[in-house]
């Protein structure tokens, strides 16, 4: 159908969100290393930011998925059991790509801190990832780990994900 998104299966896994004052933290970082650097829109944006109710920043790592400023996500899923997720509509607001320099989108393969805003209430299941408190990111390796994705990915995402684990159990 013309003008319709075809699903690609990207998506990005995120293991902690940062409290208020580990956004506190995040920002101090960010100002600190763009002391002398070229202050963006994006950079303006997202150091003027003040989080609203609706609205949660995470940090992720390893990119699969480019997405730039506003794009519509809308799944988040247990990324060690993918069959537990969360459909509700939400947008990313802010990228800060390697953790530091605020950017117009994701890129694939670099680690990121996301700020994503939900319609209605930030579901559960995200504040049960674990809580950063500072920039540097402390999620211990067995915590929770949630992926994100496009709505309509989440179909190829999660028979992706099931594959490569049955790849890894017989392999």
């Amino acid at each position: 159908m013309e003008g319709q998104i075809q699903p690609n299966g990207a998506f990005i896994v995120a293991d902690g969100y940062f409290s208020l004052d580990g956004i506190k933290s995040v920002k101090e970082v960010v100002e600190k290393r763009f002391e002398d650097r070229l202050k963006t829109d994006f950079y303006k944006d997202f150091i003027n930011w003040s989080k609203a109710e609706n609205e949660i920043l995470l940090g992720t790592y390893r990119a699969s998925a480019a997405w730039s400023l506003g794009s519509d996500l809308g799944c988040i899923f247990d990324f060690r059991d993918p069959d537990k997720f969360v459909c509700q509509d939400f947008k990313l607001i802010h990228s800060l790509v390697n953790g530091w320099i605020p950017s117009e989108s994701t890129s694939i393969g670099n680690n990121h801190i996301i700020a994503v805003k939900f319609e209605g209430e930030i579901p559960e299941i995200l504040h049960k990832l674990y809580e950063e408190k500072e920039y540097r990111p402390r999620a211990p390796i067995d915590c929770l780990q949630l992926g994100i994705c496009c709505k309509n990915d989440f179909p190829i995402v999660l028979e992706n994900v099931k594959k490569s684990r049955l790849k890894s159990n017989y392999s």
